[in-house]
């Protein structure tokens, strides 16, 4: 299995993962000739898809939850915010229910190295980012040491940090080209909007609301609502920050392409100590696929390979090379370990 951009879809290519639209099947897992569908998946803003094929055979997502629960807190999340969107009642607990079980599944996942692509459904991207986020907000406090409880109220916090905008317009937040400074403007209030919300209303401990306001202040003092420093923001609001800027940069957008695990994760290394926590920084890099199973690269002596499996060091992985340095494809596929072939560089 391995992920694909939809333009690059080629007709001897099968559907490996069922394609979700508003929780309706849109391709089932096993759909051939799914290039016939480029132009419709494009329509509805999928810009990538799962795929199995001769050179991806056998590999395997190294998941963190599973998709069923995934998809649950997704609908939980959703329902939470349309019940507050018509002022109906919200089912917290609920929530938290759906937030126990990944706290569960956290715990108990002791794979060193996990793909958090896995996440990605391509679809409903506001509810698909929230719970993408309580996960990678739980799986770093799991390294934080925290006990349950503890990240149960985390998970609960990041899972609802964007509820603020539900006050933005819908024209602001889908807009396709930059922002002006007004409507940036009105961007940056959706922290404070969001904290309202759960003011006094709801049954959400104080600490799970930090997250909500504070997700979007940065250490050296650059971000916002309150332009906080260092720790005077909360740890949980440091560890959501980052969380939200992993998955962000991520996923497509409306106005960018998704960004690459390794070119993210170079971005937040390199903001480490200025508009992120650098502790909180090595806790995620702690266990992220840098280059997740199914994903192709190119080794320095030019010939082109798939991730298969990882190993202890996140960078260099077990590969499968399918073309040699000039291009041409290999009847025979070599497999090699690059943890063990200091040699040879993923470039």
């Amino acid at each position: 299995m391995r992920k694909v951009r939809i333009e690059k879809l080629t007709e001897n290519m099968v559907l490996a993962k069922p394609i979700m639209y508003n929780g309706q099947v849109l391709l089932r897992e096993g759909c051939q000739r799914i290039d016939k569908y480029k132009e419709r998946l494009e329509e509805y803003g999928i810009m990538q898809v799962y795929i199995e094929d001769k050179i991806s055979k056998g590999i395997e997502e190294n998941k963190v939850i599973s998709e069923q629960l995934q998809d649950e807190c997704k609908e939980d999340v959703k329902e939470v915010i349309e019940n507050i969107t018509q002022n109906k009642a919200v089912d917290m607990a609920k929530l938290k229910t759906g937030i126990g079980n990944i706290v569960d599944r956290v715990l108990t996942n002791n794979n060193t190295l996990v793909n958090l692509f896995s996440l990605k459904v391509f679809d409903e991207y506001i509810f698909q980012h929230s719970v993408n986020v309580a996960v990678i907000s739980i799986m770093i406090g799991k390294k934080l040491n925290y006990k349950k409880k503890r990240l149960i109220k985390l998970g609960l916090g990041a899972i609802l940090h964007d509820v603020g905008k539900l006050a933005i317009p819908a024209e602001i937040l889908k807009k396709p080209s930059s922002l002006t400074a007004k409507e940036y403007k009105i961007i940056k209030t959706h922290p404070e909007e969001g904290y309202k919300q759960f003011e006094g209303r709801f049954d959400i401990s104080p600490v799970a609301r930090i997250p909500i306001l504070q997700h979007h202040e940065r250490v050296d003092g650059s971000g916002y609502p309150e332009e906080l420093k260092g720790e005077d923001i909360h740890e949980f609001g440091r560890v959501v920050a980052i969380a939200d800027v992993f998955d962000a940069l991520t996923s497509d957008r409306c106005y960018r392409q998704a960004w690459s695990v390794k070119k993210t994760v170079d971005f937040i290394k390199e903001q480490a100590s200025k508009e992120f926590d650098d502790q909180i920084v090595d806790k995620l890099l702690s266990f992220i696929s840098i280059y997740p199973n199914g994903e192709i690269v190119k080794l320095d002596d030019g010939s082109q390979a798939i991730v298969v499996e990882q190993t202890e060091d996140a960078y260099r992985p077990k590969v499968r090379i399918f073309k040699d340095k000039d291009g041409n494809k290999l009847n025979n596929f070599k497999e090699i370990d690059l943890s063990l072939e200091n040699n040879i560089e993923i470039v």
